[in-house]
C-alpha cells in the first residue's frame, strides 16, 4: 500500500484490509501530514504489518517499486513463495478491500500471472474515458495482449513473474502500472483484464503529463526488455539501449521523407521508375508484353534486366499511384530486409545487435540510392534460408524464386550464401540443398534475362567485374548479421564502442555521398532546352547527367525520345575518349544524332567529351545548338563518316 498524506483515510483502510491478507507492506512515500508516524503506531502490535519510509516524496512508481523490494526480501527468507499472490490497493479507499477476493479466485481458476480489474468508469466523463481508452490502445499494441483498462489500479499477480518484470521496469510517477502490464505480456506470462471491477470512490489524480509519461512508458518498457531479456545483468547497459534507439528512428524518418516523395532522387531511382512506368503503358495503353524497352539502348534494352519482381505487381499499381508506388516498394522493401535479416539470425532479434547492423554504412547506401533489386532479392533470400532452416521447403522454395527474380546475381549469390552457412553451421540439413536447386531452376528465365542486357557486351570486361565486386560488398549486410549471431555476448559486451564507431562510420561515409533525396525533390532539369527544341522521336539522344539526377533523362523519354543508353553508370558512357575518332565511333555505333550533357554533370566530371565535340564542330561532323545558363549543353550529330574514316577503324 503506497501512502502519500493519507492520515484521515489510511487506518480505516488498513483496518479493514488486515483481516483479509496474510501480510501487508505499506510505503510511507514522504508524508508531512503525519501519515508516517501514524502508521508506526498502527503497526506496532502487528507483526504481519511491515512500513517502509522513504524521504522525500518519490512519487507512486518508487514507492510500488520499494514494496516490491521487500517482497523480494521475504521470498529470499522464505517467508514466501514466488507462487504466492501479491497486490496493490490505494490508502484512500478507492480500492475496496473486499474486490481483492473476485480478482485472486480469478488469478487462481484461470491460472494467470496478473489479472487486472476492468473498472466501470461510467463515473468519469467523456475526456478521462477517451484518455483511458488510448492508453489501453498503446498498451495492447506494446504488450500484445487483449487489454480493456490498462491504467486499473486493481491488480493481482503471482509473486514470481511480478519479480521477473522488475528486472525491466523503471516507473515515473503513476507508470509503474502499464509498464508491468506490458512487460509480464511480454515476458509471456498470461494477463487478463476481463474481470469488471465497480469503483467505490470516483477521484482522479493523473494530470494530462502523467498520461503523456504513460505514454512514452509502455513502448520504452517493451523496447527495454527487448535489449535485455535473458541478458546477463553486466551487459545490460542503458547506454547501449539509448544509443541503439538512433538507427531505428533515423531509418524510420528516412523512410517516411522517402515516402514523401512520388519520386526519390537517388543514384538508382530512374532505373525503377522507368521500367514501371514503361510496362505499365505497354500493358494499359499498348496492350501488348514488352521483351525489350523501345526508348531505352536505341532499342536493344531488355525489359527485365532483373526486378520482374517488384516491377511486374507496381506496373499493375502504377495507374492508381503513378510514381509513388515505387516509393513505397522502396520503403515496403527496406522494411522487408530488416525483418529478413532478424528471422534469419535470431540472435540479432535483440535491438542492439540489430542496430549494430543497421549501422553498416552500404545498408545505407542501398536504401538511400534506391537499390530496389537489392533489397528485395536480401530479403527474400534471407528468409527463404529461415523458411528452409523451419522446415517450410515450398515457401522456402518461392522465396529463393522471388530472390532471384528480383535480381539474378545478388539475389543467387545471397541466397546460396545464407543456406550454406546454415547448412556449415548445422541449422539446416544438407538434404534441404534440392530446394535450392530447384529455386534456381526455377528462376532461370531471369537469369537468362540478366545475361542479356546489352550492357554485358557493351562494357570493357573489367568494368564488368569491378561492377561485380563492387555489388559483392553490398553482402556486409548479410554477413554482419551472421558475424554478430556467433558471438552475441561478445558484442553485447562491446556495445556501446561497436554502436558508437558505427555511428561515426556510417556519418562519414554519408558525407562523403549525401543523401541528397531526403532534402531533395525531382524537376524539370531540361525545361529550357526542351522548349526551344522539342524532343524529334526520330533520333537517339545521348543526354548525360549526373547519376542522381537521372530523372532529367526521364524528361527526355516522357517527350518521346529515344536514348542511346540504359540508366546504368557503365551504359551512360561517363567517361573520357581520348581521340576523336573514339568518341566518333561511340556516337555512330549507337546512331546518336543528339548529345546534352547537363551543366552540373560537367562540373562534376572533368572528361574530354565537350573538346571532342567541339572538335566535330571544327570538321563540320557536328553543330552546337544550345548553350544554356546553367552550363548545360547540346549538340546536333551530323555525319560522321569523315572523323571514323567510314568505321573502317571502329572495331577496336
Amino acid at each position: 500500500m503506497p501512502a502519500y498524506d493519507e492520515a484521515s483515510t489510511i487506518e480505516g483502510v488498513l483496518d479493514d484490509l488486515y483481516p483479509r491478507v496474510d501480510r501487508v507492506i505499506v510505503v510511507d512515500d514522504g508524508s508531512t501530514d503525519g501519515t508516517g508516524p501514524l502508521l508506526d503506531r498502527w503497526a506496532q502490535d502487528r507483526d504481519r504489518c511491515t512500513v517502509v519510509h522513504l524521504s522525500p516524496n518519490q512519487g507512486l512508481s518508487a514507492a510500488l517499486r520499494a514494496g516490491w523490494d521487500r517482497v523480494r526480501d521475504l521470498v529470499a527468507e522464505g517467508v514466501i513463495s514466488e507462487d504466492d499472490i501479491a497486490f496493490s490497493i490505494d490508502a484512500d479507499g478507492q480500492h475496496e478491500p473486499a474486490a481483492l477476493h473476485a480478482l485472486a479466485d480469478r488469478l487462481i481458476e484461470g491460472g494467470y500471472a496478473l489479472v487486472i480489474g476492468n473498472r466501470d468508469l461510467s463515473y468519469h466523463g467523456s475526456y478521462k474515458r477517451l484518455g483511458n481508452g488510448v492508453m489501453t490502445w498503446i498498451g495492447r499494441l506494446t504488450s500484445g495482449a487483449p487489454l480493456h483498462d490498462i491504467e486499473s489500479g486493481y491488480r493481482m499477480f503471482r509473486v514470481g513473474p511480478l519479480l521477473e518484470a522488475q528486472q525491466y521496469y523503471r516507473g515515473y510517477r503513476y507508470s509503474e502500472t502499464v509498464e508491468v502490464a506490458v512487460i509480464l505480456a511480454r515476458l509471456g506470462h498470461r494477463v487478463d483484464n476481463d474481470l469488471r471491477i465497480e469503483v467505490p470512490v470516483a477521484r482522479t489524480r493523473t494530470r494530462l503529463k502523467d498520461a503523456a509519461v504513460d505514454a512514452f512508458a509502455m513502448p520504452l518498457a517493451w523496447y527495454r526488455l527487448a535489449c535485455w531479456r535473458d541478458c546477463p545483468q553486466p551487459l545490460r547497459s542503458v547506454a547501449g539501449a539509448t544509443l541503439a534507439l538512433l538507427p531505428f528512428l533515423v531509418l524510420a524518418a528516412a523512410l517516411l521523407v522517402m515516402l514523401s516523395h512520388p519520386y526519390f532522387v537517388a543514384d538508382d531511382a530512374a532505373q525503377s521508375y522507368y521500367h514501371v512506368r514503361y510496362l505499365s503503358e505497354s500493358l494499359f495503353t499498348r496492350h501488348e508484353w514488352p521483351w525489350h524497352v523501345a526508348t531505352l539502348e536505341g532499342g536493344h534494352a531488355v525489359m527485365f534486366p532483373y526486378a520482374a519482381i517488384p516491377w511486374i505487381p507496381l506496373a499493375f499499381l502504377y495507374p492508381l499511384l503513378g510514381d509513388w508506388i515505387v516509393t513505397a516498394s522502396m520503403a515496403a522493401g527496406s522494411v522487408f530486409l530488416v525483418y529478413g535479416v532478424q528471422r534469419w539470425q535470431p540472435a540479432v532479434r535483440r535491438p542492439v545487435l540489430l542496430a549494430v547492423c543497421l549501422l553498416n554504412p552500404i545498408f545505407w547506401s542501398i536504401v538511400l540510392e534506391f537499390q530496389l533489386p537489392t533489397v528485395w532479392a536480401f530479403g527474400a533470400a534471407a528468409c527463404g534460408a529461415a523458411s528452409l532452416r523451419e522446415r517450410h521447403p515450398r515457401a522456402a522454395l518461392a522465396l529463393g524464386v522471388v530472390a532471384i527474380v528480383a535480381h539474378a546475381m545478388m539475389g543467387l549469390v545471397a541466397l546460396v550464401a545464407c543456406v550454406a552457412l546454415d547448412i556449415v553451421t548445422g541449422r539446416t540439413p544438407l538434404r534441404a540443398t534440392p530446394w535450392v536447386v530447384a529455386s534456381v531452376l526455377l528462376a532461370s528465365p531471369a537469369m537468362y534475362s540478366f545475361a542479356r542486357t546489352p550492357l554485358l557486351d557493351e562494357v570493357p570486361a573489367h568494368v564488368v567485374l569491378q561492377s561485380a565486386i563492387d555489388n559483392m560488398l553490398r553482402l556486409t549486410v548479410l554477413a554482419l548479421p551472421a558475424l554478430l549471431a556467433a558471438r552475441p555476448w561478445l558484442a553485447m559486451r562491446w556495445q556501446t564502442p561497436l554502436l558508437a564507431a558505427g555511428v561515426a562510420l556510417t556519418l562519414l561515409v554519408l558525407s562523403f555521398e549525401p543523401p541528397s533525396g531526403l532534402w531533395e525533390r525531382s524537376h524539370p532539369r531540361f525545361a529550357e532546352y526542351l522548349q526551344l527544341h522539342p524532343v524529334d522521336p526520330a533520333l537517339v539522344y545521348r543526354v548525360v547527367t549526373t547519376t542522381n539526377h537521372e530523372d532529367g533523362m526521364i524528361e527526355f523519354l516522357r517527350g518521346g525520345a529515344t536514348l542511346a543508353g540504359e540508366f546504368f553508370t557503365e551504359s551512360e558512357g561517363h567517361r573520357s575518349f581520348r581521340t576523336a575518332q573514339r568518341y566518333a565511333c561511340f556516337l555512330d555505333s549507337n546512331r546518336v544524332g543528339r548529345v546534352v550533357l547537363s551543366g552540373e554533370y560537367l562540373h562534376a566530371h572533368h572528361t574530354d567529351e565537350v573538346s571532342l565535340l567541339d572538335r566535330l564542330v571544327t570538321s563540320r561532323a557536328a553543330a552546337k545548338e544550345y548553350d544554356g545558363t546553367d552550363g548545360t549543353v547540346a549538340y546536333r550529330i551530323g555525319d560522321l563518316s569523315s572523323v571514323t574514316d567510314a568505321g573502317a577503324n571502329c572495331g577496336g
